[in-house]
């Protein structure tokens, strides 16, 4: 096998000992969209879960959220699926989860899609879950009125009913 750099060995430390990692994803100069998002990387290895990914939330809230997530489904003892709604993850509002384009992957999932290469997983073993939250009057993003610049910060994956 041959020998991980510091980014690789660093993501199979931190699922090695935590279970799981969250890694930000910012703009870069040549990116005409400004927004933030996350994504976890090493459920599938650690829970046989699919990876969550979240946008349009600030970079300091972002990692907390996925983090809220894993340790509502961990209490619970319940496995991630869409459609499943979570209380204890955003102060003031549930979220959900749900279905992420396979076909967006590639795009967004990069270094969990390599973790879960380098530990074995087929690609039919990997999937993502997006982590939706809801406007201010909580409706969520695939509800047709839903407040439409909630839904624009959660694209590109949001499809409205």
């Amino acid at each position: 096998m041959a020998k991980l750099d510091a980014g690789e060995q660093n993501v199979v430390d931190t699922v090695s000992r935590v279970g799981w990692m969250v890694l930000k994803v910012g703009p870069t100069a040549e990116d005409s969209d400004p927004r933030w998002f996350a994504y976890t990387i090493g459920l599938p290895v650690t829970f046989g879960w699919p990876e969550f990914i979240c946008f349009g939330l600030a970079p300091n809230v972002v990692a907390e959220v996925l983090n809220n997530a894993v340790a509502e489904l961990k209490a619970r003892a319940t496995s991630p699926v869409a459609g499943l709604q979570l209380s204890e993850v955003l102060e003031r509002s549930p979220v959900r989860l749900e279905a992420f384009a396979p076909a967006l992957y590639r795009e967004h999932l990069g270094w969990a899609m390599w973790f879960a290469a380098h530990s074995g997983l087929s690609p039919h073993q990997f999937g993502c879950l997006q982590l939706v939250w809801p406007d201010k009057r909580g409706r969520f993003p695939a509800e047709s009125d839903c407040d439409d610049a909630v839904r624009q910060l959660q694209k590109p994956i949001i499809a409205v009913n």
